[in-house]
């Protein structure tokens, strides 16, 4: 009886350890919402280690992945902070980028990215990107990273860096007419 009584302890300790831990898929804020607009606010060095902040991170890494994105932005979870997290498996690996600075090295030149966003369902667009940019922020561990990202991962931080300005993919649009098709981009990665 007592063994049998040491398993059910042990098995809700861990049910009770699992559900505490458990990722939590934050709501994805849509076009509209003020936070979106907003210049969002640096991450203070210290609360990078904050178990809070850590559980931000795994929330957006899950909602992200649950939304079949490619990046999410902290403002895209209604968090005005300077954050975001990306992954395109196999040309991107996980990333969490905190407080970031981007260089955009104009001497590579642009290119046309077709690009969806979670905060704007449906609705895919032909933007100009810059085909190498230089990243530096802070990782979730804290420590400096500094970069040159080309290619997907390039496009990508673009993306999410133009959310911690309050700049949606709709304001990069060179030429917008009132009922585009948009059949043709169907598949636009989702940031």
């Amino acid at each position: 009886m007592m063994g049998y009584m040491k398993t059910l302890l042990l098995l809700a300790t861990l049910i009770v350890t699992l559900t505490t831990h458990a990722k939590t898929n934050l709501e994805i804020i849509k076009i509209g919402h003020p936070t979106l607009r907003a210049t969002a606010q640096e991450v203070i060095h210290a609360e990078i280690s904050n178990p809070e902040f850590q559980s931000l991170i795994d929330d957006m890494i899950s909602t992200m992945s649950e939304a079949g994105g490619v990046g999410l932005a902290a403002p895209q979870v209604n968090k005005s902070l300077r954050m975001f997290v990306m992954k395109s498996w196999p040309s991107v690996s996980l990333t969490v980028v905190i407080n970031p600075t981007i260089e955009y090295l104009e001497d590579f030149g642009k290119k046309d990215s077709v690009e969806g966003c979670l905060s704007i369902p449906g609705k895919n667009l032909k933007v100009q990107r810059f085909k190498k940019i230089h990243l530096s922020y802070f990782d979730r561990k804290g420590e400096y990273i500094s970069v040159e990202l080309n290619g997907f991962g390039a496009i990508i931080a673009q993306h999410e860096y133009d959310h911690l300005n309050g700049i949606l993919i709709v304001d990069l649009v060179e030429q917008m007419i009132s009922k585009i098709n948009y059949i043709g981009f169907s598949n636009a990665p989702l940031m």
